[in-house]
């Protein structure tokens, strides 16, 4: 809404100017005031036309004002209307959402059933706007025409304002008025017009126009100024917090804010360095579910934008790649081929335990992993083992399959013992199923989940309560054995399989290389595929080149590399 003063006197420009002496002065107030408003960041008194006698042009410039608030937050309520003939029938309609929606604020209906009802707070009111022309007997006779606009004021407020920014003029002639306004606009507007912590918002029936859709674009209106609010009160919080001091509550060092990164969602905010050995770490070590707001009893989920402020290229590519290998691990309709390491989506009938691989065309078991089987229950490790004696010992087999069946029977072997040595030395976390490794200390265990359990039973548990109550000590007992070892960092289950398999194997050792990304140790397979998927960081590289293969496998192995040698 706005309100417009015309002055009484646009007298020509050919009469009484004072010998000049008024649009000297003019010069002057339009010099001082964007020489005190106006800063880098924000030109809050814009020129939009100079004086100019033989076009007739006038001075005319907008003030962007901002009242001040005397309390530290303002709540705002908003109150839309509901259309008459919906009133009665919304009910029986069943609707839960109102007619028109206003996108940034949720509604409820009021207890009469006529009303949209909404409600947000505020510290800053976004601004006012003052458009002035000076005429030319500004200021020795005649008051500059304005027009006053503000979007959460109503028309008669704008009118009660308009009235007092005249009785100024009034009391302050012939001296030159704009800064006044200005002053008292900024400083007992609010107060003038009794906004203390309350401020309503109204879209009135009686002004809503009989067509439909002008009715939508009026409400929209309505909340294109609510965003308008929301968006500027953000902005200035955000500018407030950069521009003073704060203290990080890791470090304790206090910095200015500009050096901070703060959480909008629950507010917290730490500093930038410490922001940043948090996410290197996590990204690091794998753990980018674990990337939350640093406060410990918080669990808000770091943005995206964050984390990427903070990290550099290379990690925060790895953070994308590990984050969607979590959220797709995550996923129960997803697997891995067991040849390619393609991604793979499962059949939808979980009964069938079917996925097939449309890369290497290879359907597979999603329980044991190996050839579907179609009605036939999945073998175990021994059982195939068993199997496989009996077609050695039959006989009659040509040399190239008695060759292939020593090497199935040669890895079984190995998987077995590897299988042997990951159940007995870990245990799955209940809540994720991924292997465990305990050190040494208590029984109580944290996965990095977040999800505790007893390394004896196996059991979730919530505290140290679980060791009171049931069998499970808390602190294991070590009589007839020897004293543990020194305290070890033990290798993921993955690395230990891989050693197991070299113990077995040691001309396995030729396969043995690093990951160019994360630098763990992987196997080159027997199956002389020159693809390696690291078992850490997923990421693809070539076992001859060791380059990272981005984009397409194949094209990768089009160029000086074969995929199998």
């Amino acid at each position: 809404m706005d309100v417009t003063k015309i002055s009484n006197n646009n007298n020509s420009f050919n009469n009484d100017l004072n010998g000049g002496s008024n649009i000297e002065e003019q010069t002057d107030e339009i010099t001082v005031l964007k020489s005190m408003y106006n800063t880098e960041a924000d030109e809050k008194v814009k020129l939009i036309s100079a004086f100019e006698k033989e076009s007739h042009e006038l001075f005319k410039i907008i003030v962007k004002v901002c009242p001040k608030a005397e309390t530290e937050k303002i709540h705002i309520d908003v109150v839309l209307p509901i259309e008459e003939e919906t009133q009665y029938g919304a009910t029986a309609a069943g609707w839960e959402a109102p007619p028109t929606t206003l996108k940034n604020l949720p509604l409820n209906r009021s207890t009469s059933g006529r009303k949209w009802q909404g409600s947000f707070d505020v510290k800053y009111l976004s601004p006012l706007y003052l458009d002035i022309t000076f005429p030319p007997t500004y200021p020795s006779s005649d008051p500059p025409s304005y027009q006053l606009s503000c979007p959460w004021l109503t028309s008669t407020q704008l009118e009660c304002t308009g009235q007092m920014l005249d009785n100024l003029w009034q009391e302050g002639k012939p001296m030159v008025i704009v800064f006044t306004w200005i002053d008292w606009l900024e400083n007992n507007l609010l107060s003038y017009l009794g906004i203390t912590d309350h401020l309503v918002l109204h879209l009135l029936s009686s002004t809503l126009p009989d067509d439909g859709d002008e009715k939508n674009s009026a409400s929209d209106g309505l909340g294109e100024v609510i965003a308008h609010m929301i968006r500027y009160n953000h902005e200035q919080m955000r500018l407030e917090f950069c521009q003073s001091m704060q203290e990080c509550p890791v470090c304790l060092m206090e910095k200015p804010g500009i050096h901070f990164h703060k959480l909008q969602e629950c507010q917290h905010f730490f500093c930038t360095d410490c922001m940043r050995e948090f996410c290197d770490l996590h990204v690091r070590d794998g753990t980018v579910e674990a990337l939350k707001c640093p406060d410990i009893k918080c669990k808000t989920i770091l943005p995206p934008y964050i984390v990427q402020a903070v990290l550099g290229p290379e990690a925060y590519n790895r953070w994308e790649v590990l984050l969607l290998q979590k959220t797709l691990d995550a996923m129960a309709d997803t697997d891995y081929c067991p040849r390619c390491n393609s991604l793979v989506i499962a059949e939808a009938e979980e009964s069938l335990h079917l996925a097939h691989c449309t890369v290497c065309l290879f359907s597979f078991c999603t329980e044991c992993r190996r050839c579907w089987h179609q009605g036939r229950p999945c073998q175990t490790d021994d059982e195939l083992l068993q199997d496989l004696n009996k077609r050695v010992k039959r006989g009659g087999l040509s040399v190239a399959e008695h060759g292939k069946f020593l090497e199935m029977k040669r890895k079984l072997q190995e998987e077995i013992k590897n299988k042997e040595i990951v159940v007995k030395k870990t245990r799955s976390c209940p809540s994720c199923k991924a292997r465990i490794e305990k050190i040494d200390g208590c029984n109580k265990m944290t996965c990095r989940c977040g999800i505790s359990f007893c390394w004896v039973c196996g059991r979730k548990i919530d505290g140290y309560e679980h060791f009171t109550q049931s069998g499970c000590l808390l602190i294991p007992t070590f009589e007839n054995l020897n004293p543990p070892n020194p305290v070890k960092r033990m290798p993921p289950d993955e690395l230990l399989r891989i050693q197991a398999q070299l113990e077995v194997n040691p001309d396995l050792s030729a396969n043995r290389c690093l990951c160019p990304g994360c630098k763990q140790v992987n196997l080159k397979k027997t199956d002389h595929n020159n693809h390696i998927k690291c078992w850490n960081c997923k990421s693809n590289f070539c076992f001859l080149c060791k380059q990272l293969i981005r984009g397409a496998i194949m094209a990768h192995f089009m160029g000086p590399c074969v995929q199998h040698s």
